[in-house]
């Protein structure tokens, strides 16, 4: 029996991944002799980056090296050589939101190409694994979401396709699922799986709503299901979290845009789950990739925003639980926001929760507070301090967040009667200083100002607490949320 492996929701044996590999490597672009030609990353109905300054908005291809090319734009003429590594840039002036252009090359030699209704707006990488893969024709209201993208034609869209890994950079990509292409109920409504990105897609709408439609939006997908941060990591990324060679997803999925590089407003990335175990690595990975990422695209200051793991049947709780708490290392980096999944669980979906939907609203509210300067809801509500009390049997753990506000509770019950084991789901618990340092439950209410938690547990007189935890398990009883309606983020900590 021929082994094959499961990728993506795809079947491969060993002689097609040897295959794929084989063509990554023919396909590397060495330039010096290459004939004259855009980036794939490119293509007509594209966004290129308003604004841009640093870097500059860039088309980019490959040619003979000394090669001149002429750029028309806007009516300028603007030109640039090939250089000895078969690459040509060119920087295009800073544009304002607006078009549609058609930019025009041609070459000293006869070569020539375009690019037509190209639009300026804000461009947004999207990336992880198998959440960010999944299309907005598996989630909910996918009829109704799909039809309504024919309302969004100034958001445009690319997938990156899932051919290819590589050990080595590429130039341009190798596999390309959906080509640039206007929003619409095709470009959106595509076969479960392959495009378009769910939470791409309702980030980018609801920030292109935000701004009340007057910012073109482009939105790249580029993901595999399955796959652990280390794919998608620099060399040197993996380099300062002692980890060893790997890259391929980065080389092959995510270096052709920076070969210019592209203009981009931001990143978001929705991955997690293959590094499960791995916390102790992951807290150092993440902000790594995130200050790795912009520096690859000469975007020091590039938005960057993250969703944390939703609850998830059929997981380890402990380990699942302790990878969103990881996470959160990525917050260590200046602007950089996320999303939290943490009450989005939906035992049908498994692991997949299909009410993206929320998610891309996070992002989006992120987004706009931190790149925008809108008052949207942006900051989640963290452990910051606790303390206890016993009197005869009973212990009281009263616990402050930051950054502050007012609280409340919402009720939950563990959804045993979809087949969830009970023991996967978890609320509030003490931990006391008995011969096992035992978990007991808790009961939680708010104190009158609303800005308090307050723990109750009864138990053996004379114990006392020791800790505090909330929502450590593959599926967190979700509760408690601030004044704008986001949860507060689960916590264990010592008292």
């Amino acid at each position: 029996c021929t082994p094959r492996f499961l990728v993506s929701e795809n079947w491969f044996s060993v002689e097609e991944m040897l295959l794929s590999v084989f063509v990554v490597a023919s396909l590397v672009v060495t330039g010096l002799g290459a004939p004259f030609a855009l980036s794939n990353t490119l293509g007509d109905h594209m966004v290129l980056q308003r604004d841009a300054t640093s870097p500059p908005a860039i088309v980019w291809g490959v040619g003979k090296a000394g090669q001149t090319v002429y750029t028309t734009f806007s009516g300028r003429q603007l030109t640039t050589t090939v250089g000895s590594d078969g690459i040509w840039r060119q920087a295009l002036p800073t544009t304002a939101a607006g078009g549609p252009y058609t930019i025009t090359f041609h070459t000293d030699e006869g070569d020539s190409a375009a690019l037509k209704d190209v639009l300026f707006g804000d461009v947004y990488i999207c990336s992880g694994q198998s959440n960010m893969q999944f299309t907005v024709t598996n989630g909910f209201n996918a009829t109704q979401e799909v039809a309504a993208a024919n309302n969004y034609p100034n958001i445009r869209l690319f997938t990156v396709g899932q051919g290819t890994t590589s050990n080595t950079p590429l130039q341009n990509l190798s596999t390309i699922e959906q080509r640039w292409s206007v929003a619409s109920n095709v470009s959106v409504g595509g076969a479960q799986w392959g495009y378009f990105s769910a939470v791409c897609w309702f980030f980018g709408r609801d920030i292109y709503d935000a701004l009340g439609g007057r910012v073109p939006l482009g939105l790249i997908s580029s993901n595999w299901g399955g796959t652990p941060i280390q794919h998608w990591s620099s060399p040197d990324a993996l380099s300062k979290c002692g980890a060893g060679k790997d890259s391929t997803l980065y080389n092959a999925m995510i270096v052709p845009f920076t070969v210019g590089p592209m203009s981009v407003r931001g990143f978001t990335w929705y991955q997690g789950e293959a590094n499960v175990g791995q916390t102790q690595y992951y807290a150092c990975a993440m902000p790594a990739l995130v200050v790795d990422w912009r520096t690859q695209f000469q975007a020091p200051h590039a938005w960057f925003g993250f969703v944390q793991l939703a609850a998830w049947p059929d997981s380890n709780g402990i380990p699942i639980a302790e990878m969103r708490t990881a996470q959160l290392a990525g917050l260590s980096a200046t602007n950089v926001g996320m999303a939290t999944a943490i009450d989005l669980g939906d035992v049908p979906g498994g692991i997949h929760p299909r009410n993206k939907q929320t998610v891309g609203q996070r992002l989006a509210w992120s987004a706009l507070n931190q790149v925008y300067g809108q008052s949207t809801p942006s900051t989640y509500q963290q452990y910051k301090s606790g303390s206890t009390s016993t009197s005869g049997n009973t212990i009281t753990v009263s616990i402050a967040f930051r950054p502050g506000g007012a609280l409340s509770l919402r009720p939950a019950t563990c959804p045993t009667s979809q087949g969830l084991p009970a023991g996967d789901c978890s609320g509030y618990e003490i931990q006391v200083n008995d011969a096992k340092q035992s978990w007991i439950p808790a009961n939680a209410t708010v104190s009158t100002d609303s800005r308090t938690l307050i723990l109750t547990a009864t138990t053996t007189a004379g114990l006392k607490a020791t800790a505090s935890r909330y929502g450590q398990s593959a599926w967190p009883l979700v509760t408690l949320y601030d004044s704008n309606g986001l949860p507060v983020l689960p916590w264990s900590y010592p008292l």
